[in-house]
């Protein structure tokens, strides 16, 4: 654990693995800053440090821009506490020159050290803290704080806590384009939106307590069409959806956990069917189609995991598409006039003469010799 903190210094190189597409640094910064005013509320309910007492912040290895010691001295101030610049005393300097950073034990509050800091005249209390986890993956940067603040003249440990943010980059976004047929479309997407949202009626009593739901991506959704009709239901129903920029089940329940309540819920399901069926053809050209969307999806209580509401939608239509005009009724029943539309001025001529031929040689046959 001796050189966890050094992590730090190497962050911009672990977050690179971050999507491209966003700042990878910034996303770290701005989880870091989250954790401390995190531990800004837990100290401001903390009456355990007095107001009026100085409190010190030990410097942290690996911080050597001082980012975070930096962050702390606004949390304190912000907390109402009063914060001192422990380096202007005297002994400051003396003291930290006495401790092995890199060496030291873990646990700042051996007496001995403490001893050390009760030479201190400008500080009574004193902060001190550990970067517990820093990571960065394709999908998100993670930061743990821990820090903890003791009393110099008593030993006394007096106030703690482990504060962690973990946010996400977001995922790719949809091609703004789908596969499914305008008709299709138009046949399904005021049904599935309705046939979802009377279902979402009937499980009222079990959805009462949810205010907001987390929407995760449709399994097997092409451009996630399916998700967007299922958001614009909750929309409509007496649940907020809302965008964590998570992507799994594990991500999405990592972050009900660690934030402060972003979501009551999460929203995911799959989507397994979605086509149009020819049923009959006419005569003109006209086809009648069965359009059909099914969706299996579910809300889930994000504290208990209890499935608060689960269905299997399904919305089929019949639309007609086909011959709209006498043109297009005339190029059905004779295609070639859609490469060759002078064909329909020649064509009945040609016919016409054909038949004046006919007829005249039909004369000229039964004439009377």
């Amino acid at each position: 654990m001796k050189k966890i903190l050094a992590a730090f210094a190497v962050i911009a190189a672990l977050a690179g693995a971050v999507r491209a597409d966003i700042d990878a640094g910034e996303l770290t910064s701005i989880a870091l800053k989250d954790a401390v005013n995190d531990a800004k509320a837990s100290l401001a309910a903390a009456k355990q440090i007095p107001s009026d007492k100085a409190v010190a912040i030990l410097p942290f290895a690996g911080d050597k821009s001082g980012k975070i010691v930096g962050l702390l001295k606004n949390a304190l101030t912000d907390a109402g506490k009063t914060c001192v610049e422990g380096k202007e005393d005297a002994m400051w300097n003396e003291i930290l020159k006495e401790i092995e950073w890199d060496e030291r034990k873990e646990d700042i509050l051996d007496p001995a050290t403490l001893d050390k800091f009760g030479k201190l005249k400008s500080a009574q209390y004193l902060m001190y803290g550990f970067i517990r986890s820093l990571a960065a993956t394709p999908r998100y940067v993670l930061v743990e704080l821990e820090l903890h603040v003791s009393c110099i003249a008593t030993k006394q440990h007096v106030w703690g806590g482990s504060f962690v943010r973990r946010h996400y980059a977001p995922g790719a976004d949809p091609d703004g384009k789908v596969k499914i047929p305008d008709e299709v479309r138009k046949a399904i997407i005021d049904g599935i939106r309705a046939e979802i949202g009377k279902s979402l009626v009937k499980s009222a009593t079990k959805l009462g307590a949810v205010k907001r739901v987390a929407l995760l991506p449709i399994a097997g959704d092409d451009d996630q069409y399916g998700a967007a009709l299922f958001r614009d239901a909750l929309s409509a129903s007496s649940v907020t959806p809302v965008n964590l920029d998570v992507t799994t089940r594990a991500e999405a329940r990592f972050a009900l956990r660690e934030g402060p309540g972003p979501a009551d819920a999460l929203a995911y399901g799959a989507l397994r069917d979605v086509n149009a069926k020819l049923v009959e053809t006419q005569f003109f050209g006209k086809e009648t189609y069965s359009a059909r969307m099914e969706l299996q999806l579910c809300i889930e209580k994000g504290a208990t995991r209890e499935i608060l509401w689960s269905d299997t939608v399904q919305f089929s239509k019949e639309f007609t598409i086909g011959p709209r005009t006498w043109w297009d009724i005339l190029c059905h029943l004779f295609p070639s006039l859609r490469e060759h539309p002078a064909r329909i001025v020649w064509v009945p001529l040609m016919i016409i003469l054909g038949l004046i031929v006919l007829v005249l040689f039909l004369k000229a046959a039964t004439r009377v010799k």
